[in-house]
């Protein structure tokens, strides 16, 4: 297992904060740093918990510095997004295609979308498709984005 830390002035450019409050949050308890020569020191896993319970949404944070606060201590993503799309299919043969186009989407998917997971119900009597997702925000910003095209696209809208 590999340790690694990070010194006040890396800990300030990762957290978006002066050098001079990074020493005071270790000062004061509320980042727990350990004194090596005559720096101080972070563990990663420290940096996670103060990230974790601090900084969770801070406004202004860039993506590439969230990739560290946005993770749990195992490496996996915290925030896993669902939504349900629900649609009046004319038939049961419409609602599998979309179906079919849907598990093709997925299968040459993205890997920064991480993973994610498709499901589908389907009532033939009330002519509906439930299309539920779950995953990434990205992976459920680029499905809406699909069903916004579908949706356009019966609307008579052209696709922009």
């Amino acid at each position: 297992m590999e340790n690694t830390y990070y010194s006040v002035e890396e800990l300030s450019e990762i957290l978006k904060l002066h050098p001079k409050t990074v020493r005071r949050f270790i000062r004061e308890g509320r980042i727990t740093g350990k004194k090596i020569g005559r720096s101080w020191m972070v563990h990663e896993e420290e940096l996670k918990r103060y990230a974790h319970g601090e900084l969770g949404g801070r406004e202004g944070d860039s993506p590439d510095s969230l990739r560290v606060l946005l993770a749990d201590p195992e490496g996996r993503p915290r925030i896993t997004v669902s939504t349900v799309i629900e649609l009046s299919e004319k038939d049961t043969q419409e609602a599998s295609r979309i179906s079919n186009s849907l598990l093709a989407m997925l299968n040459c998917r993205d890997p920064e979308w991480g993973e994610v997971r498709y499901d589908m119900m389907h009532d033939p009597e009330a002519h509906r498709g439930k299309f539920i997702f779950y995953g990434s925000p990205r992976f459920i910003a680029e499905i809406m984005k699909v069903f916004d095209i579908i949706s356009r696209q019966e609307d008579g809208e052209e696709e922009k």
